[in-house]
């Protein structure tokens, strides 16, 4: 039989945790227009140093892709040409390491293209197997072929 005095103790430690992961999901939750800025500003800065005219608008408001990928919806604009598209920007492993990386969809809601986000990135793209590469594609694509 667990004694009260143990029984308070357990409560109050089980009241802090959940009060700490309260807290938690509270900060992540209230905080996602702040990262998602620094997202697009960051993406931003990589597509205009490697000279890309696509730019990074902001989050994507329409939930119409099933990702299996943790990663988050973006819109991007092309401006060259007026044309909008849905981007998921996520984490790519290749060859035992992680970069930044987007998938650009089409109208149609299949990936048109991966762009690395780093160097490190740019140069495992190129070696990985166009296999790799379909599956990271259905799986974006929600599993649908």
């Amino acid at each position: 039989m667990i004694s009260k005095s143990k029984l308070k103790d357990l409560a109050i430690l089980l009241g802090w945790i959940a009060g700490l992961i309260l807290i938690a999901g509270l900060f992540w939750a209230l905080t996602q227009p702040v990262r998602s800025r620094f997202l697009v500003r960051a993406v931003n800065r990589v597509l205009e140093q490697s000279g890309d005219t696509r730019r990074l608008t902001g989050p994507s408001s329409s939930r119409g892709y099933g990702s299996m990928l943790k990663g988050s919806w973006y819109e991007m604009n092309d401006t060259q040409v007026n044309d909008s598209r849905r981007v998921l920007i996520f984490s790519f492993i290749g060859e035992g390491t992680f970069f930044p990386c987007a998938a650009l969809m089409n109208n149609e809601g299949k990936v048109e293209e991966f762009l690395a986000l780093n160097n490190h990135g740019e140069r495992l793209l190129g070696r990985i197997s166009p296999g790799i590469l379909k599956t990271y594609a259905r799986r974006i694509e929600g599993g649908r072929r």
